[in-house]
């Protein structure tokens, strides 16, 4: 067992860990990339009986990729494993292990005896374990490497990268005006008067974003706004 201190581990119960190109822990890779509807914090999660997948499912309630969602965690930079009240994207009923376990439930397959293959984190939160053994799965894998190739730094990024290319502001002014087009800027994006991919407007709430007209998130008016505006367009 390797010396990693975990956020939470069940007493009399361990990870095990298998190789990146282990057969199975690649159809977990798969599952990831095909069924995970989280597009900040992919996982996906295979199970394993009798030397067979029959199960399979992905975190961000097994909604699969293309959908843009801005986290309110990933905005204020609550630290991991905590917030998860403040995102419904991210709480624990959309979590892999227990998106599989549903799948398996749906389609009547008996997972006691399993092992689970996850690949995309390095660790499971209580609720998700207490599931897994309460479904007598056997064994919970990761990747050898799963708390450094999956730590926070190291997804973050690779998926806070905005896939927009401009942004337009509308009501700020001076300093604070100066403060987000520098963020902007660090960012990669333009600033533009029209035509934007993004459009973010100071209100009385706080500074609200829009994409395509449609408001995707305010931010409220705090000092830390700046930054946390350029939280959300990370995440457009």
């Amino acid at each position: 067992m390797q010396n990693i201190e975990y956020p939470y581990m069940p007493e009399g119960h361990h990870l095990q860990y298998a190789s990146v190109n282990n057969p199975f822990m690649q159809e977990a890779a798969r599952a990831r990339e095909e069924c995970a509807g989280d597009p900040l914090y992919p996982v996906g999660i295979v199970l394993v009986k009798d030397g067979e997948v029959i199960a399979r499912a992905g975190n961000g309630f097994n909604k699969g990729p293309g959908e843009i969602h801005v986290c309110p965690r990933v905005v204020l930079d609550c630290p991991s494993g905590t917030g998860y009240d403040l995102c419904a994207l991210h709480d624990a009923p959309g979590h892999s292990e227990r998106m599989v376990l549903a799948q398996a439930k749906e389609a009547g397959i008996d997972v006691t005896g399993a092992d689970a293959y996850m690949y995309g984190h390095w660790w499971a939160c209580e609720p998700c374990w207490t599931a897994l053994l309460e479904a007598g799965i056997r064994d919970l894998y990761v990747t050898d490497d799963a708390h450094e190739r999956f730590s926070r730094d190291n997804v973050y990024g690779e998926t806070l990268t905005p896939s927009i290319k401009t942004v337009s502001l509308e009501g700020f002014e001076g300093e604070l005006l100066s403060e987000i087009v520098r963020e902007v800027g660090v960012l990669g994006l333009q600033v533009v008067e029209q035509d934007a991919d993004a459009h973010c407007v100071l209100t009385a709430q706080g500074a609200q974003c829009l994409l395509a007209g449609e408001p995707v998130y305010t931010v409220e008016q705090t000092e830390e706004m700046v930054k946390h505006l350029s939280n959300v367009l990370k995440q457009l």
